[in-house]
């Protein structure tokens, strides 16, 4: 990764992807505090689970590439 562009556009994209992972946290966080996953349990299943997903891969990801834990 020698090009500075490339290195920027990256920054980007990390960053654009975090960007997303916080707005469906928060969206998430919203949701159970409204009631809507105790009317639409499938919804919450699914959110839930690609949360725990997100959150496994980049617990994961640290462990092996950053050596946090």
């Amino acid at each position: 990764m020698k090009d500075p562009l490339t290195m920027i556009l990256l920054g980007i994209g990390v960053l654009l992807c975090f960007a997303g992972y916080c707005y469906a946290l928060i969206d998430w966080v919203v949701d159970y505090q409204s009631g809507v996953y105790q009317r639409q349990q499938l919804e919450a299943l699914y959110e839930t689970s690609a949360l725990l997903l997100y959150t496994a891969l980049g617990l994961r990801f640290m462990n092996r590439r950053i050596n946090l834990f």
